[in-house]
This record gives C-alpha cells, sequence and structure tokens, in this order.
C-alpha cells in the first residue's frame, strides 16, 4: 500500500465573472441546470442557467493565480493596483459579514491582459510570457515548445 498524500484535483469552479460583476458559486446542480451564486457588487443570491454560466463566464484569477501565470510576485502586481497604474480588480469579502475589514482581490482575464500591457510597456518584460502564450495560458489551451537551432524553446500552436 502507498502511503502518500495526494492532492485533489479541482472540476469545478469557485469564482467567476459573468456580466463584468464577480460571483461566488453557493450551489451547482448541472442535472436541473441550475447555479446559484452570490453577486458581490450587488450583495444578493442570484440564480443562472448552468450551461449559459459555462458559455458566458470569464474565468476568476486570485493575485497569486494571476502572479504565476505573469511570472511575477504578488506583492508586485498589489503594488501596481496600490498605486493606481492599473484600474483596481473586484474585491470578495466573506458572505456572512460583509462589512468586515478582511477582503481580497480577483482578477478577470481581461484584468490580467490589461496588467499584461501595462507591464510590458513599462520596460519590466524580461521573463514575461508573450500576448498570444498568455491567452493560451488563459483559455487553458496546450503550449507546445520547439527547441529552435540557437537552443532557445519557441512556442508552436494547433491551428484552429
Amino acid at each position: 500500500m502507498v502511503r502518500t498524500t495526494r492532492k485533489r484535483i479541482s472540476k469545478g469552479f469557485l469564482y467567476f465573472f459573468l456580466n463584468g460583476k464577480i460571483h461566488k458559486v453557493l450551489r451547482k446542480s448541472r442535472a436541473k441546470d441550475e447555479l446559484v451564486a452570490w453577486c458581490y457588487p450587488d450583495k444578493k443570491r442570484v440564480m443562472y442557467s448552468f450551461a449559459q454560466v459555462k458559455k458566458n463566464m470569464e474565468k476568476a484569477y486570485s493575485i497569486v493565480e494571476a502572479g504565476k501565470i505573469l511570472n511575477r510576485h504578488k506583492v508586485s502586481i498589489e503594488r501596481y493596483i496600490l498605486a493606481g497604474k492599473i484600474r483596481e480588480p473586484q474585491r470578495v469579502y466573506p458572505i456572512s459579514n460583509p462589512e468586515s475589514s478582511w477582503n481580497k482581490f480577483m482578477l478577470s482575464e481581461s484584468d490580467i491582459l490589461d496588467l499584461h500591457q501595462f507591464i510590458a510597456e513599462e520596460g519590466h518584460s524580461g521573463d514575461l510570457p508573450s500576448r498570444t502564450e498568455l491567452i493560451g495560458l488563459l483559455k487553458q489551451n496546450l503550449i507546445l515548445y520547439t527547441k529552435s537551432s540557437d537552443g532557445n524553446f519557441v512556442p508552436v500552436w494547433k491551428a484552429e
């Protein structure tokens, strides 16, 4: 018997953007085609069709996840936000206590693309992925790399 702990792979999503607003999944049922979510800007529960949400949603990323995608530390991203260099992303808070001081930033795919453009324009683009690589990472496409004659790895995409 193997006695190792295994990481559970999450098959679903917890936070998502729909119509420009951040939501948290409270309950979902694929069989009933319903999804109950908390809409943070409106501070209320909403019910959607599960199929429509899967079709039209944007995935929500924490600052740590965005930092891993962009090869930046979370403190750098927070510094850009607090200095006003990029648009402030939406925040999530505990649903049971909306007035608490605890909250966390969640970035949409469009926020990450804006952040990527800001970093590239500032000139801090040493290990920054290209825009096409970033879009591939956000859409969770498979990115293949091939080694060029000079020893560098060049991304290669499958034709659509």
